[in-house]
């Protein structure tokens, strides 16, 4: 096998397991809440620490990688998150659990900038292919890690969860030993001009807020959903296998999405797909909120809801790259990094509210002035001047 394609396999295994380290909370969330007790504010602080640490890592390691590549960063970072992560199970107190979920989303972070970039360069006559093969694994990675995680709980309990610190840190130092990229894929090209970061947006810094607004409106349900279903299905004594199956379905669901996005949908669309996808799930946020929803049209809600908020923010990365040609990485960071991170402080603000009321299921109604928010702020965006990429094309520079 030629060795820029076994280092392609390598670190696509790689984000599969990075991304389902970044998830291992994910079916935890309701037995967190009654170990540590929390209140509403603590839950807030929890949630928002889990939402920022990776998503504002990004764009920071994303700066740093474009002035200085570090080719370890591709080992420590998943190392680091790897090792971490599954310590909030064991985790013996509030400050702990925050430590681990800060530190722990930083490693994870500081992977996807660096990762992406060697992952489009590895085979550059294949570009699109390579990046949509590296991205699917992390959307895998997201949707197992539910899995794995909620089954070894389920077997023998919480604490246990530390066991797939070792067996993903040695996976991951065995990926990288095996598939190492070339050394000149980390070589700066000092020729090349440093910009500024008003000449990287043309002097539109206003402009990017609001995309960085109405994408981080846009993202709310993604980084509602999971820590929902737990709050929902604990209070229904679900195991935590079978909160993770129903977080499963929603990620699958979303991975599916991304596909379709990648190979099927060209350039022409993005604006209208950021207008028209989250009116679209508002009649789901709707039925999800429901009080009486049994778990079954529950699940069934989950795989449209996937395909339409998840599936379709290919289209966000692709508007914004477009808009700034000259500042793909800020335009990444922006759409990537910082709209996740913002996408998250709203909606742990919401969660945290409804889960102290003991109603979870009424934040997915509360979510939906967010939905009408990021359609009227998408509709009000300037519609693009050139549209000659595709949107797997687009995704290419991040």
């Amino acid at each position: 096998m030629p060795h820029a394609y076994r280092c392609l396999i390598c670190l696509t295994l790689t984000h599969i397991i990075v991304d389902a380290s970044a998830i291992i909370v994910g079916p935890l969330w309701g037995e967190l809440k009654r170990v540590h007790s929390f209140t509403e504010n603590t839950l807030f602080i929890v949630l928002t620490i889990h939402a920022l640490a990776s998503s504002l890592a990004q764009p920071v390691f994303g700066y740093i990688r474009d002035r200085y590549p570090i080719k370890s960063i591709l080992w420590l970072g998943p190392l680091l998150g790897a090792a971490l992560m599954p310590m909030v199970g064991p985790a013996n107190s509030v400050v702990v659990l925050c430590l681990v979920l800060l530190l722990g989303g930083i490693g994870i972070g500081s992977f996807h900038p660096e990762a992406a970039v060697v992952a489009g360069s590895l085979i550059p006559e294949r570009r699109t292919r390579s990046l949509s093969l590296f991205m699917f694994g992390g959307a895998l990675g997201l949707a197992l890690g539910p899995l794995i995680c909620g089954a070894i709980v389920s077997t023998w309990g919480l604490s246990s969860i530390w066991i797939l610190a070792p067996l993903y840190s040695g996976l991951i130092l065995f990926l990288y030993q095996i598939g190492k990229p070339p050394a000149e894929l980390f070589e700066r090209d000092r020729k090349k001009p440093v910009q500024s970061l008003s000449q990287m947006l043309e002097g539109r810094l206003f402009l990017a807020f609001f995309l960085f607004l109405v994408c981080s409106l846009r993202l709310v349900p993604n980084m509602a959903m999971d820590k929902l279903i737990s709050f929902i299905l604990e209070k229904q004594d679900a195991s935590a296998i079978e909160i993770g199956m129903m977080q499963s379905v929603f990620l699958f669901s979303a991975s599916a999405g991304m596909l379709l996005m990648a190979f099927r949908f060209k350039s022409g669309h993005e604006k209208a797909f950021m207008i028209v996808c989250p009116l679209l799930g508002i009649p789901l946020m709707l039925v999800l909120g429901w009080e009486g929803c049994p778990t079954w049209l529950m699940t069934l809600m989950l795989i449209p809801g996937g395909l339409i908020l998840w599936g379709t923010s290919p289209a966000m990365v692709s508007y914004s790259h477009q808009l700034f040609p000259n500042g793909g990485g800020v335009a990444s960071a922006i759409t990537m990094g910082m709209a996740w991170g913002g996408g998250g402080m709203i909606q742990a603000k919401i969660t945290s509210h409804f889960v102290a009321l003991d109603v979870p299921h009424q934040a997915f109604h509360a979510i939906i002035p967010c939905l009408i928010l990021a359609t009227l702020g998408a509709a009000l965006l300037p519609p693009l001047k050139k549209q000659t990429q595709s949107l797997a094309e687009a995704v290419d520079t991040i």
